[in-house]
């Protein structure tokens, strides 16, 4: 059974349910109605009789019977008995009605002073009459012809208006189900054309506002990580087969040329040197790459927990300074806060020291003294912390493509040895920890690179 199915009987089940309460409240309310009314009927008919059989002295039985057969209020088998104090039947307006009465009845009535019943759907009121000569019970009977005449025909009306209206709202109810799940549809329509080969096509979001709208939002969020993912993917397989093209190049002609014919130690010791470069230079490309692919994954990865970020900066400090003895740092704080939590966001320390160490390494590597100066700022609702050297600079025009990964500028390709990741990885990370990094350079007075983590 499919949605639109289920929401139609469900619509259906509905309101038919409320018109069906609708119509049985409608129903009892006008028999209770049409009930109590004609025990009024009753009850003021056998006041009139008593009154005028028990007070009157001018009018005996027989004028009474004539009173009663030929009033405008007579009722359908009506039927009128009286009890002297007692108990014996002293009058009845009809001979060959019969009205079932008992001695029980009879107390009960004398003790509640009025009884209603019915029997055989012929309504009865038992009342008691107090007379010059003692306490008189009366019986009051008839049926109802045309109350429930009027019953039969609201319960036909009833039954007839509720399966129209049964009809109606499956008919309204499908129109309905159809208009609310027309947006699904559309999406389902939409989601069917996308595959590996178009996952940049996004799915329309409507009004952005309602829960399909919010659906289709998280869907093409989706669509977006998966596009990040397949681009992850295959950027690291066309990054890895470029780069390690050349370094694994390299050792094989080597190992060729070795082997080629017997050399002295000296030529096997500088070769052997030179494809430990070479290899080094390849362990160090595939850790840069494994790091750029890592850093593509969703944050929902990791384990963010409460990072001191200027602990960071010092852990970053200690193993750059082991590798490069001749690097210098300097940090200074901006303001060093009184409360010491502000200098902590949630992060993954991991991934941060490596981002802090790739651009301590390029300032470094960049300026001719080989410093970093790095300055810490701790503001309302963010981090701030700005590494900066007084290099070769960067040209204008590639700042943004110096973030691209294996991009180098013109001006250090053949002086300064490097593969292009660390940038890239760098602002990856810093994006991955909801931050940004903006670049400040002037050619010949250094850069400035300024990175900012929200609290």
């Amino acid at each position: 059974m499919n949605i639109r199915t289920k929401l139609t009987l469900l619509f259906t089940a509905i309101v038919a349910t409320i018109l069906l309460a609708f119509s049985l409240s409608v129903y009892f309310s006008s028999e209770n109605y049409r009930r109590e009314e004609f025990y009024a009927r009753l009850e003021s008919r056998a006041l009139t009789t008593a009154r005028l059989f028990v007070t009157v002295q001018e009018v005996d039985e027989n004028m009474l019977r004539i009173i009663d057969q030929n009033s405008i209020h007579a009722m359908y088998q009506e039927r009128v008995l009286i009890f002297n104090p007692d108990n014996k039947l002293i009058y009845t307006s009809l001979d060959d009605l019969d009205v079932p009465y008992s001695l029980d009845l009879l107390t009960s009535i004398r003790s509640r002073q009025k009884v209603e019943y019915t029997v055989n759907n012929t309504e009865n009121v038992g009342i008691l009459y107090k007379g010059p000569q003692g306490d008189f019970v009366v019986i009051s009977s008839a049926y109802d012809r045309f109350g429930r005449s009027k019953l039969q025909n609201l319960r036909n009306v009833l039954i007839a208006g509720l399966l129209v209206g049964i009809l109606i709202i499956i008919l309204a109810g499908a129109a309905f189900a159809g208009q609310v799940l027309q947006p699904l549809a559309r999406i389902n329509a939409e989601v069917s054309n996308i595959s590996a080969g178009n996952l940049s096509q996004r799915i329309d979001e409507g009004n952005r506002h309602d829960e399909i709208a919010q659906l289709a939002m998280n869907f093409n969020d989706m669509l977006h990580r998966l596009e990040s993912a397949f681009e992850v993917q295959q950027q690291f397989v066309s990054n890895a087969s470029h780069e390690m093209r050349n370094p694994l190049a390299a050792i094989t002609s080597q190992l060729q040329l070795i082997l080629g014919k017997e050399r002295s130690p000296e030529e096997y010791r500088q070769a052997l040197q030179s494809m430990l470069d070479d290899t080094q230079t390849l362990v160090e490309l595939t850790n840069g790459l494994l790091t750029l692919a890592q850093s593509g994954i969703d944050k929902q990865r990791f384990q963010f927990q409460p990072v001191r970020v200027d602990e960071v900066l010092f852990l970053a400090q200690n193993e750059l300074g082991k590798s490069h003895p001749g690097y210098r740092f300097l940090l200074e704080y901006d303001t060093f806060p009184e409360d010491e939590s502000q200098l902590t966001i949630p992060g993954n320390e991991q991934l941060l020291k490596t981002a802090f160490l790739n651009l301590m390494d390029n300032a470094c590597k960049f300026s001719p003294d080989h410093t970093v100066r790095i300055r810490l700022a701790s503001q309302p609702n963010a981090i701030d912390v700005t590494f900066s050297d007084l290099g070769i600079g960067i040209p204008e025009e590639e700042y943004e493509l110096i973030f691209n990964p294996f991009f180098r500028s013109n001006n250090v390709q053949s002086t300064i040895k490097g593969h292009g990741i660390g940038l890239s990885l760098s602002r990856r990370i810093i994006q991955l920890h909801n931050g940004h990094i903006a670049l400040r350079s002037t050619l010949g007075s250094g850069s400035s690179f300024s990175v900012s983590l929200t609290r």
